[in-house]
C-alpha cells in the first residue's frame, strides 16, 4: 500500500469512529433526557400525592384540636367541681358525668404517612430534586413522631387517671354512657345533656377518701397539661404542614 492510500484508509477509519463515538454519545444523552423526564414525571406525582398527604393531616389535626378544646374546658369544670365537692346529689352526679364523658379518651390524628414511607421504602426520596421541599418534607416527618411520641404520654397519664377513677367512683352506673362512647368516641365532645338519660342515679362515690379526691384533682391537673400540651404539637405540625404545601405550590407549582 502507498503511503497516500494509508493515509486516506486512516483518516476514514478515524472519521468512522468519531461518527460511531458522537452516535453513542447522542444515544446516550437522549436516553439520560428520557430517563431524566420520567424521574421528573415520578417526582412530580410524589409531590402532589405528599401535597394531598399533608392537606388531609390539617383536616384531621384541625378537628382532633377542636375537640381537645372541648375536653380541656371540661377538664376544667371538673377541676372546679373537685375543689368544691360536696354530698349535694346534683353536684356529685355533674362530677360523674364529666368523669366519665370528658376523660374517657383524647382526640388523636392518625396521620397520612403513605407517600413519605413509599419514598423512604424505594429509594425514592432522593428524586425530590428541590433540595428545600425535600427537607421540609423531612422537617415534617420529624414532627409527626415526635406528636405520635406526645400520644404515649397521654396513653400513660390516661391509664393514670383511669385507674384513680375506678378507686373513687361506681362507674357500673355510668354503662349506657361508656358503651355510646365505645360505639363512636367521638360522642365524648358531644353535650353533656346528651349522657344526662344514659347516666343511672344511685351512689356515685365508692370511696369519699379526701387524701384519694387530691390524688384525683392532680391526675386531671397533669393530665390537662399533658393534652395542652399535645393541642401544641398539633399546632406545630399544622405550622409545618402549611410550610410546606406553600413550598410546593410556589417551587412545584401544584395546586
Amino acid at each position: 500500500m502507498s503511503g497516500s492510500k494509508v493515509r486516506k484508509y486512516l483518516l476514514y477509519a478515524l472519521g468512522e469512529l468519531v461518527l460511531v463515538v458522537v452516535g453513542i454519545l447522542i444515544a446516550l444523552q437522549i436516553n439520560n433526557w428520557n430517563e431524566d423526564r420520567l424521574e421528573r414525571r415520578i417526582e412530580r406525582e410524589y409531590i402532589a400525592s405528599m401535597l394531598g398527604d399533608v392537606r388531609e393531616d390539617r383536616r384531621r389535626i384541625e378537628a382532633a384540636a377542636e375537640g381537645n378544646i372541648v375536653l380541656l374546658k371540661g377538664l376544667d369544670s371538673m377541676l372546679g367541681l373537685l375543689v368544691e365537692m360536696s354530698d349535694d346529689e346534683d353536684q356529685l352526679r355533674e362530677l360523674f358525668k364529666h368523669s366519665v364523658v370528658r376523660t374517657y379518651w383524647y382526640m388523636r390524628v392518625d396521620f397520612s404517612e403513605s407517600t413519605m414511607s413509599q419514598l423512604k421504602s424505594s429509594g425514592g426520596l432522593r428524586l425530590i430534586s428541590d433540595k428545600v421541599v425535600r427537607d421540609a418534607m423531612l422537617v415534617y416527618e420529624k414532627g409527626l413522631e415526635d406528636c405520635k411520641h406526645q400520644y404515649e404520654e397521654m396513653v400513660h397519664y390516661f391509664h393514670t387517671i383511669e385507674s384513680t377513677q375506678k378507686q373513687i367512683f361506681d362507674l357500673s352506673l355510668g354503662k349506657a354512657a361508656y358503651a355510646l362512647l365505645e360505639e363512636d368516641y367521638l360522642q365524648m365532645i358531644e353535650p353533656l345533656a346528651v349522657f344526662e338519660p344514659l347516666i343511672t342515679s344511685g351512689q356515685y362515690l365508692v370511696d369519699d377518701d379526701p387524701k384519694l379526691r387530691h390524688r384525683y384533682y392532680n391526675d386531671i391537673l397533669f393530665y390537662q397539661a399533658t393534652l395542652k400540651l399535645t393541642n401544641g404539637f398539633l399546632d406545630e405540625q399544622k405550622r409545618l404542614g402549611d410550610q410546606l404545601i406553600q413550598l410546593i405550590q410556589d417551587r412545584y407549582g401544584i395546586e
